[in-house]
């Protein structure tokens, strides 16, 4: 389906308004994966009057996806919830009613780092596009040697996600541009009658799942993410705003990160500065196409949007970190800012910052603690008139990478988000990641990192800053069958063993009462109470003790819920899904004997774990 001309004209997309958010918004993101994706969701439902957050982001669904209003399937959205039936999307639609009847705002973000990220593109024109000195060429030396040495086949250098990730290119996605869409032509439109820099190009040829050659050296590679919405003709941007109002969600969130965008269509001299106004053009149109969809099917929805840290700055672009993209939007296209900024907000990443001036990541000599960065680029976007929110990073940052260059990386430590919070906290927040682990005892977990922005921003006496981020418990939950899987075998559910010994003990509850000599688990360890004690987090440290992994090791992630474990003595037709060796696989046709991820029949598809992690840009 397509809107026609009467649905929507432009001059009724610029009335887009929404109100501004009276209460500020505490805001968690949720990485949602079929092996305890659906449990850590039932967790934060049943416990969501208590929750430290009013705001929780469902991540991620791809860009391209594809959904038909009232089909009720999840199936060509690309969240990664469940591999089966309608995908999780009964489930999903029951835990955001029970989430918003509590009080917690529910959005779904599209994109990210993965669903962002071109990896040819970004290994040749972000990575080894600016010499060999830039920070992460090191990958291209470590598993290429040179730039021409990085293919498919070694993940083009592993610039987008490291080996040990395991990614092919069906872990990746682009933003697409829908030409046959009318909205999306008349968002290119709009975009191309206000534009203040560059003449706007577009670049339908850049299509998920098409071959496209690089006109700068004639290579060619696929596009990574789904073709499917072309195939059938719609617009992934209009199917989110239908998706959301099936779903009953309160807005969509677009996660843009395509770095790779930027730094193939620059302009400018051989040497810099250059202008990377053509993904102004694209972010900008991809904004209005989803606002336009708004305004028509769910006028109430809201929308808000993940920023650069850089994005607000208005001096020269050297390369990288999307700089000036927010700025020049604001600039050029005011009111799809402000309509953004006064409805979900425009949420500024300001995590992933590096003290290494090798590269020049502080933005003076004077400016380089996380505290101090942070509030530099906050005031960036609040100096030139942009209203933002901040955000923050639990556990070990993504960049730099904690294997190559721990020193230089900036954690969320207790004493810099009270800086943080001192001048942004009244503002609201929003945090990576729900259930991200807090990597060393220095660093600040997510439950304290909610209650902190939630007490700075609604009080310290609202109730809910002082609950916790829960634990998922039990069985992930089946998603409803609708649809028939396609595999010959019978579906089993196969988990990692449960940890015995220690982790036998009950889990730890923000409301039980605890004497000296309780044992608890929580997160995979025990932990023992050395004082009387309600409420206090064990990672917090005391009055509890930590003593250790539950029976000595690491707590297992299994494998994919609903999804059998490929075996070699069963026959498996064209559309079967398994699991093999940590991910999920589908067959393109008959097979018997072929093992996944040697033989080409099976295409490898998402990792059955979450380590899959939002990566961000080198500034």
């Amino acid at each position: 389906m397509r809107l026609t001309t009467a649905l929507v004209s432009i001059a009724s997309a610029l009335a887009f308004a929404c109100s501004a958010v009276a209460t500020p918004v505490v805001g968690g993101y949720l990485l949602l994966n079929p092996t305890n994706g659906p449990s850590k969701l039932q967790a934060l439902a049943d416990n969501a009057a208590n929750i430290p957050i009013n705001r929780l982001y469902l991540s991620f669904a791809r860009p391209g996806m594809t959904y038909v209003p009232g089909s009720n399937t999840l199936e060509h959205v690309g969240l990664d919830y469940a591999t089966s039936g309608d995908y999780g999307f009964a489930d999903i639609k029951a835990h955001v009613a029970t989430l918003k009847a509590a009080g917690v705002e529910v959005f779904l973000s599209v994109g990210g780092w993965n669903y962002g990220c071109f990896p040819y593109v970004y290994t040749y024109y972000s990575v080894g596009g600016y010499g060999t000195s830039t920070p992460n060429f090191y990958k291209i030396q470590a598993f290429g040697g040179s730039l021409s040495d990085c293919t498919e086949s070694n993940m083009w250098c592993y610039t987008c996600e490291p080996q040990s990730e395991g990614t092919t290119l069906a872990s990746f996605d682009i933003f697409p541009e829908p030409s046959n869409s009318s909205t999306w032509q008349a968002a290119q439109q709009y975009i191309v009658s206000s534009a203040g820099g560059d003449a706007p190009v577009f670049h339908p040829e850049l299509a998920p799942g098409k071959m496209w050659t690089d006109s700068k050296n004639n290579q060619v590679n696929l596009v990574p993410g789904d073709g499917y919405f072309a195939t059938v003709n719609r617009d992934p941007y209009q199917d989110l705003v239908y998706l959301a109002k099936d779903l009953g969600l309160t807005g969509v969130d677009i996660d843009y990160e395509e770095m790779w965008h930027a730094d193939y269509f620059k302009n400018g001299p051989s040497a810099g500065p250059w202008t990377s106004h053509q993904t102004v053009y694209k972010y900008g149109a991809i904004m209005k196409d989803v606002m336009l969809n708004i305004a028509s099917i769910q006028p109430s929805l809201k929308i808000s949007t993940a920023a650069s840290a850089a994005g607000g700055l208005s001096t020269n672009w050297w390369g990288g970190n999307l700089k000036n993209i927010w700025y020049n939007l604001f600039k050029w296209y005011p009111d799809v800012y402000n309509g953004i900024a006064n409805s979900g907000g425009v949420n500024v990443m300001t995590y992933d910052l590096s003290n290494n001036e090798q590269y020049y990541e502080c933005p003076d000599a004077n400016t380089c603690s996380l505290s101090q960065q942070v509030l530099y680029y906050m005031n960036s976007y609040s100096s030139n008139g942009m209203t933002a929110t901040v955000g923050y990073e639990v556990g070990i940052p993504a960049y730099p990478d904690p294997t190559h260059d721990p020193t230089h990386q900036l954690p969320l430590i207790q004493s810099e988000l009270t800086t943080i919070l001192a001048a942004q906290g009244s503002k609201g927040g929003f945090f990576w990641e729900l259930y991200k682990a807090q990597g060393t005892s220095a660093n600040v977990d997510a439950t304290s990192v909610a209650q902190q922005i939630c007490k700075a921003a609604l009080g310290a006496s609202t109730a809910r800053c002082s609950g916790s981020i829960p634990q998922p418990g039990g069985t992930s939950p089946s998603s409803t069958a609708s649809a028939t899987a396609t595999t010959t075998t019978t579906t089993t559910t196969s988990t990692s063993p449960s940890p015995t010994g220690s982790c036998s003990v009950a889990a730890w509850s923000s409301t039980t009462t605890y004497n000296s000599g309780a044992v608890v688990s929580y997160n995979g360890h025990q932990y023992t109470a050395q004082w009387w004690s309600q409420g206090n987090i064990p990672t917090a440290g005391a009055p509890w003790t930590d003593n250790g992994v539950c029976s000595g090791g690491s707590p297992g992630t299994g494998s994919c819920s609903g999804v059998s474990a490929w075996s070699t003595s069963t026959a498996y037709s064209g559309g079967a899904k398994v699991t093999y060796d940590g991910y999920i696989y589908t067959a393109q046709w008959w097979t018997q004997g072929d093992t996944p991820g040697s033989a080409s029949v099976w295409t490898k598809g998402s990792a059955c774990s979450s380590s899959l992690r939002r990566r961000l840009y080198s500034l």
